[in-house]
Formats: C-alpha cells, sequence, structure tokens
C-alpha cells in the first residue's frame, strides 16, 4: 500500500469469485459479498507475517480468504449459521482452514487471538429476505435493526468488543459507505467513525473507488452512483493527553466550587512527573446527584463531549445508571490539538473496584 489517500480498485480474477453454487444458496443470492481485492491491500500493510486477521462479519469469509493469500492467519463470527456454514466450504475449496465461529460479539468471542481487526460492516436498511426457510438468518441480524439508533448502538458494543480483545498497538478497519435511504444520505460512514473514534486513535482513511459507468444528471440533482466507500482507519493505543492543559481544567473545576479527590495516573504523575504519562484524569465525586448534573452541565456548556462507553450522553444522567457503567467520560480538544480527557465516577465505586 502506497501513501494515496484513494485506491482504485480492479474487481477479482473469476477463480476468487463467490462459486455460484455456494451463491445460490444464500438468502441474499450472494450479492452483498464483497472483493477479495478490497481487503488484501489491507492485511498486506496492516499485519505482519504470522500475524492473525479476524473479521466480526465474517460473510462468506472475503476477508479470511484475503488474509490467506497475504500469508496471513485468519478467523472469523458470523451471526447467519448458513453464511458461516458457506465460508468454511469457500475457505476449504481453497486449501485454507481458518475457523468461522457462530454469533456475535461481545456474547460469543473471537475464536482465536488477532492482531488485525479488518471489516466490512452490514449496512442498515438492507432487506433482507423474510421466508421461513431464512428465519435462522434473521435473527440478530444488523441488516434488521429498524432504527438507525440502535443500529449504531449494536456497533458500539460489537466494536466494544473488538477493542477488549485487540492487543495494544493493533488496528481496527472498518469500511463503509454512506447511504442513500429514503430519499436523503443517510453518513453511515462518518457516523461509524464517530463510533470508532470513542474507542481508537484515529490514523486516517482510504477511499476505495469502483469503476463505474458514469449518467448524466439534470441540473441539481444530487444524486451518485455511490461508486466509492471508506476504509476507516483505527489503532488501539494510548492517548497522549495535554498534562498542563488538564492541570489548568482541574483547578478551573476546583474554582467552579467542584468538590473532587483526584485518582489513578494522573495523581501519581503530580507526585512523580517522571512517572508514567497519564492517559486521562480520574476523578471521584460524592454520591450527590444535584451535585453531580451541576458538573455535567457545566462541562457540557464548556464544549466537553459526555459519553458513557462510547456513546454520546446529554445531562442529566441518573446516578444509578452511572453505577451501572462505572464512568462518564468527559473530553475536549482545542484548535492545537491538545486533548483533555476525565473519567468521572463516584467516590464509593472506587471502593468497590477495588475489592472485585
Amino acid at each position: 500500500m502506497d501513501s494515496r489517500s484513494w485506491l482504485l480498485l480492479e474487481p477479482d480474477p473469476p477463480e476468487l469469485h463467490l462459486p455460484e453454487d455456494l451463491r445460490a444458496r444464500d438468502a441474499f443470492g450472494g450479492r452483498d459479498c464483497g472483493w477479495v481485492a478490497q481487503m488484501r491491500p489491507f492485511v498486506r500493510h496492516f499485519a505482519a507475517p504470522g500475524a492473525r486477521v479476524f473479521d466480526p462479519f465474517c460473510g462468506f469469509g472475503t476477508t479470511l480468504l484475503a488474509a490467506a493469500l497475504e500469508g496471513r492467519e485468519a478467523c472469523g463470527l458470523e451471526i447467519d449459521p448458513t453464511r458461516a456454514q458457506l465460508a468454511r466450504e469457500r475457505l476449504h475449496r481453497h486449501g485454507i482452514d481458518a475457523p468461522v465461529a457462530v454469533g456475535s460479539l461481545p456474547d460469543t468471542p473471537a475464536p482465536a487471538p488477532f492482531e488485525l481487526c479488518l471489516t466490512n460492516v452490514p449496512y442498515f436498511g438492507c432487506r433482507w429476505p423474510e421466508t421461513a426457510e431464512s428465519a435462522d438468518s434473521r435473527v440478530g441480524q444488523l441488516y434488521l435493526e429498524r432504527d438507525y439508533d440502535a443500529y449504531l448502538q449494536r456497533l458500539r458494543d460489537i466494536f466494544h468488543g473488538v477493542r477488549a480483545a485487540l492487543p495494544e498497538g493493533g488496528y481496527c478497519i472498518a469500511m463503509a459507505e454512506n447511504l442513500e435511504l429514503g430519499g436523503r444520505t443517510l453518513p453511515l460512514a462518518w457516523d461509524l467513525a464517530r463510533v470508532l473514534g470513542a474507542l481508537f486513535v484515529a490514523r486516517g482513511e482510504r477511499l476505495l473507488c469502483y469503476a463505474r459507468e458514469s449518467r448524466p444528471l439534470a441540473a441539481g440533482d444530487a444524486r451518485t452512483d455511490r461508486s466509492h466507500e471508506y476504509a476507516l482507519v483505527f489503532q488501539k493505543q494510548r492517548e497522549r493527553i495535554c498534562l498542563d492543559s488538564t492541570r489548568d481544567e482541574l483547578q478551573a473545576l476546583r474554582e467552579a466550587g467542584f468538590g473532587f479527590e483526584l485518582h489513578g495516573g494522573f495523581a501519581r504523575w503530580l507526585a512523580d512527573p517522571g512517572a508514567r504519562e497519564p492517559a486521562d484524569a480520574d476523578l471521584l465525586l460524592a454520591d450527590d446527584q444535584a451535585e453531580f448534573d451541576r458538573l455535567l452541565w457545566w462541562l457540557h456548556e464548556r464544549h466537553y463531549a459526555l459519553s458513557l462507553w462510547g456513546e454520546p450522553l446529554q445531562p442529566p444522567l441518573r446516578l444509578p445508571r452511572l453505577r451501572e457503567h462505572w464512568y462518564v467520560r468527559a473530553q475536549r480538544r482545542d484548535r492545537l490539538g491538545r486533548l483533555v480527557r476525565l473519567d468521572l465516577s463516584l467516590v464509593d465505586q472506587a471502593g468497590a473496584s477495588a475489592t472485585q
């Protein structure tokens, strides 16, 4: 892979196509089967020889086939048991023995450790065939989520599972395009980037282009042939916060009358500047609903992004829900790229977590 921010993809050769007899056994007729050519450059560049590539939306095993062709190991998860079997058969015909488990993160773990997650997400709004034969295939399908916010929440949960299993320094690369649905553009690729951005450090994107015949448009017609999609490149890595800006914000909190106990890595760094630099500042707060709500609104007005395990949060937040999720994350980045990240927990949770 070179330094270009775009890739013009060539179609797969016939020997890498999904075989017609396997395609005929799929409820969708295999129409959403991706290209091996789409995945191979990312396998080569982001997975070292001998590393394992994981696809949490395995489908017909395209990513796993690409990994094997590049000399890497592979494993996958597929929620549709019929498709999982089709993927196994397809790989077997190429002499590839890669585990494909049935299920979905986070409930079903990856069938083997991995160093790169590489996937193409299932698109919202697809019409899954509703036949008696495909009833098992429909259970839990992201294709069938009725509401876009529920779909994005499912993606958050799945990529939380990816993050938990991915080693430090590993990459998570997800591919998606913005959709035309109901006469409007649905910014799926950009919303997916926000989901991933709450879990990983953004490292860039590639624009994947497909050669298609153009067609004339009437003046003012904004529709396109959707001949491109985004490969969103993220990495699991400790992101550096700005220590001076964080210290200034903690002082501003005290001056605003907020009481808190500072603990964790930032407290250790203040006591010993030679210690490992922290990735956040952990604040322990009193069990006081009114004061906690005041703090959230104060942060909100200072343009902090508030989230609960990656899910955007608007104040107020009831304390029982905070206890269920352990902490609220508040972060803000200024125009120079300096990051402040505060994790807000209750005092009684620190003692509880220490005994876990």
